[in-house]
């Protein structure tokens, strides 16, 4: 369980910095406090444009930027910036006086790039440039759609827009104005239409489309077949549609809010469930002695819940060595390892020294696989590359190749385990909960309602609102067929909540937030596997037989039972923990050599051999799947393998799913 609420916290950690980062604020920072643009409609189409912004700069600056969503191929003619006159107002500046400051274009960010030094001061910059063929002229007149400020990097305060005709019309200019954060259109005069917003948020858009007389333009070639009038009836549904924008936003943060105390109400269903404050209990009546006694195939089957991986086959050579049959002693490494400065210089090696016609299936198969003709387990022969292999060209196919062949064997020997007789009566209860599976559809597919409607309601284009459903749809069908991965899903919930973070409407966004957040919990608190009442109560125990091999032990075990213990933490993860507490417990400064086991380097070399060697021809594989080496990065053995057992224990003792359950 433990497991999981850090995997939960770890998300939760990660959006909560995402949102942080966005509200901290550097030592040298400025405000865009005031915006005065002017827009004049040439006779040939093109928008000549003047701005004055008003910046406040805390600190200092040497250059002030002006987004201009340009990555090199615009419209745009040409861009200036001057410090404006004192003694005229904008749109009246000319050129007579004005001292200009030197531009560049940033076309990786849309910027232009004005060369202004201000310092702890309230500054001006007036800005000036063409668009070529903004317009658009039709039969019975035509058309400006200009996007005048597009996905702002910072708040804009005190916005105003007036768009103008420099050619005399008869009729006034009919105007439409689009944002999401309240801006609007004032009473419209001859010739001209003007726009005002008290505050435009960071990333929000105004959109501007004035439709005019076919006098207004008249270098301008008709060069669209539809009519003034056509566009103007659409343009008015379209506003329709944004007066409707806030209140339909409301009703989907209702919705959300309902959905929210849904996940809620799921995550603490099985946080707090019956049935593993049930396993914890009967879990507690398992004593140490039934732990230290078991079968060490059984005893890491339970708790991985039936999900073995590959170096677990130790698990089945520590079984043979409590019957007799294996010897351990530690060897130098031959000169693969030798010549290599990160390969251990010694290894543990495993010699088999019983009778084959006295075991079953699994074990004689597993004795053939690692043990082969020699009687020898060689850790050097099942281990991955060197560092001085990796660099060499070509070195890598034999090491596939060996890792395939190793796949085959472990699900051979995996299966045998299964099959046998008293295995199975010992492996029984281990399947997959099955009502995970509709809960992660459910989960995925809410998801994408929410999204898509937050979205329709946002009054985005069709277009993008359908490549948005193709995708996240093709995403939540996916896991809902073909996986019940939890790395899947939160990757999933995240590109949800990104794409809703895109929304200007604060209140929608933060619901959404809390509503992915507890979907998070609520996904990693879902058991992967379940077992039944009594391999649940084992599990339990086993996972507090863990964190008590963490600690060392009792101290008061006898040789053989150290050993027993010894393997049993290798095992569970806890290897080096054990070693150093158990090694502080026990007086005499023979306790290290008592036993091959008790030496560092064998752990280290253990690591090395089943994780460590491995973990770059994994990642050459890692779309291969099926019981491979390498677990997300975590290792095999709990806590990141043998030489990452440090940290915590990994799952309560309370009987839930956490440790090395496999989920």
């Amino acid at each position: 369980m433990n497991r999981r609420l850090t995997a939960a916290g770890l998300v939760t950690a990660v959006l909560g910095l995402m949102l942080l980062l966005g509200g901290c604020s550097s030592a040298n920072e400025y405000s865009i406090n005031q915006a005065d643009i002017i827009a004049e409609l040439l006779p040939d189409g093109d928008l000549y444009v003047e701005e004055l912004f008003t910046y406040t700069v805390r600190g200092e600056y040497d250059r002030i930027s002006r987004y201009m969503d340009n990555y090199g191929d615009s419209n745009i003619e040409f861009f200036e910036a001057y410090m404006p006159p004192d003694d005229r107002e904008l749109g009246n500046f000319g050129y007579e006086g004005l001292e200009r400051y030197p531009v560049s274009l940033d076309a990786k960010r849309g910027s232009y790039y004005a060369d202004v030094h201000a310092k702890d001061e309230t500054v001006q910059v007036y800005y000036r440039y063409r668009l070529d063929q903004e317009a658009v002229k039709y039969p019975d007149g035509g058309e400006l759609d200009w996007t005048v400020l597009a996905h702002n990097e910072a708040d804009h305060h005190n916005v105003t827009v007036i768009v103008r005709a420099r050619e005399h019309v008869n009729e006034p200019l009919v105007g439409y104005a689009y944002d999401r954060s309240g801006g609007f259109l004032a009473d419209a005069a001859d010739r001209q239409v003007r726009y005002e917003n008290k505050l435009l948020p960071e990333q929000d858009t105004v959109r501007l489309k004035v439709f005019f007389r076919a006098e207004a333009v008249p270098d301008t070639e008709v060069t669209a077949g539809t009519t003034r009038a056509e566009r103007m009836l659409e343009e008015t549904a379209l506003k329709q549609q944004f007066a409707k924008r806030d209140d339909r936003l409301d009703a989907g943060r209702e919705a959300t809010l309902w959905l929210s105390c849904i996940a809620a109400a799921g995550a603490a269903f099985y946080a707090l469930s019956l049935r593993r404050l049930t396993a914890w209990w009967r879990g507690r009546q398992v004593s140490h002695e039934q732990l230290e006694q078991m079968d060490p195939v059984r005893l890491v089957h339970l708790y991985r819940k039936g999900e073995l991986r590959m170096p677990d086959v130790l698990a089945g050579v520590f079984f043979l060595r409590r019957r007799g049959m294996v010897d351990i002693s530690m060897v130098e490494s031959g000169t693969r390892f030798q010549e290599d400065r990160k390969a251990p210089k010694q290894l543990p090696q495993f010699a088999f020294r019983g009778s084959r016609s006295r075991l079953r299936g699994a074990e004689r198969h597993l004795v053939s696989w690692l043990f082969g003709g020699t009687g020898v387990l060689d850790l050097e022969k099942i281990s991955g590359p060197t560092a001085a292999e990796r660099r060499q060209k070509g070195s890598m196919k034999p090491y596939i190749q060996r890792i395939r062949r190793f796949r085959r064997a472990f699900t051979r020997w995996r299966m045998l385990l299964e099959a046998q007789e008293g295995q199975t009566k010992k492996m029984v209860g281990i399947g997959e909960y099955k009502p995970g599976r509709f809960i992660f559809s459910a989960l995925a597919l809410v998801h994408l309602i929410v999204v898509i409607y937050l979205y329709m309601a946002d009054v985005q284009p069709l277009g993008w609102i359908a490549v948005l459903a193709l995708v996240l749809g093709g995403s939540a069908v996916w896991l809902t067929l073909r996986t019940r991965h939890k790395g899947f899903m939160t990757a999933y919930l995240a590109a949800c909540f990104f794409a809703v973070a895109q929304i200007v409407h604060e209140p929608v966004v933060m619901e959404y937030f809390n509503f992915v957040l507890l979907s998070l919990i609520l996904v990693w608190l879902l058991p992967g596997r379940v077992t039944d009442r009594d391999s649940e109560a084992f599990r339990s125990a086993i996972k507090r037989y863990r964190q008590r091999l963490a600690r060392g032990g009792d101290g008061g075990s006898d040789p053989a039972g150290l050993e027993r213990m010894m393997e049993d933490a290798l095992l569970l993860g806890v290897g080096l923990r054990f070693l150093k507490h158990a090694g502080n417990n026990q007086a005499g400064p023979g306790f290290y050599s008592a036993s091959p086991l008790f030496d560092p380097a064998a752990h280290e070399a253990i690591n090395y051999a089943f994780i460590h060697s491995w973990k770059h021809i994994e990642r050459k594989l890692s779309g291969s799947g099926g019981g491979g080496y390498g677990d997300g990065g975590s290792g095999f053995y709990g806590d990141g393998g043998f030489g990452g057992d440090s940290g915590s224990d990994g799952g309560s003792d309370s009987g839930g799913d956490g440790g090395g359950g496999g989920d």
